[in-house]
């Protein structure tokens, strides 16, 4: 009786490791998408910043997207990963998104301007964080699908179907 018991309990232990590496794992993969996010929005900031010289482009158009990148930054700050904050984290992402975009056809109006050293740089770079987002949440989502934790896919448009931009 006594050697069922300690083989129960050994058991239970093991089955509570591998729950935490598996949620670990998670997380893990959570952090390096934040961070990708984080550096993301600091480009941004960066990119916006350099275009304010621009008397072609939107200065209110760039001031939303200055504003939606630190919006979305704050929200990649919280320390909790749940469904709620996947969604929030998504969406942040999905406004941001809609004025970088927004941001980038007026630069099309400033030949000039889009032609800078500084601007292709800023460009370049963005174009590999995006990258390196879309890699990061691919690895995020199969950890999330192999832990069988559905609930914290972080969904990205189909193959099937293009994003779509609101104007």
């Amino acid at each position: 009786m006594k050697s069922i018991i300690i083989i129960t309990l050994f058991c239970l232990l093991q089955s509570l490791n591998l729950f935490a590496q598996n949620e670990s794992e998670i997380n893990q993969k959570w952090a390096v998408l934040k961070d990708q996010f984080k550096h993301k929005t600091e480009l941004v900031i960066e990119f916006t910043s350099k275009l304010q010289k621009s008397k072609k482009i939107d200065k209110k158009e760039l001031e939303q997207t200055t504003f939606y990148a630190k919006e979305f930054s704050k929200t990649c700050e919280n320390k909790v990963l749940n469904k709620d904050i996947v969604g929030k984290v998504k969406q942040a992402n999905d406004l941001l998104n809609t004025h970088l975009v927004r941001t980038l056809v007026n630069l099309e109006f400033d030949i000039k301007l889009k032609t800078e050293e500084s601007i292709l740089s800023l460009y370049d770079q963005l174009t590999a964080v995006e990258n390196q987002i879309l890699v990061a949440i691919k690895k995020y989502n199969e950890v999330c699908i192999k832990q069988n934790r559905k609930e914290l896919i972080f969904e990205i448009h189909s193959e099937d179907r293009a994003a779509s931009i609101k104007f």
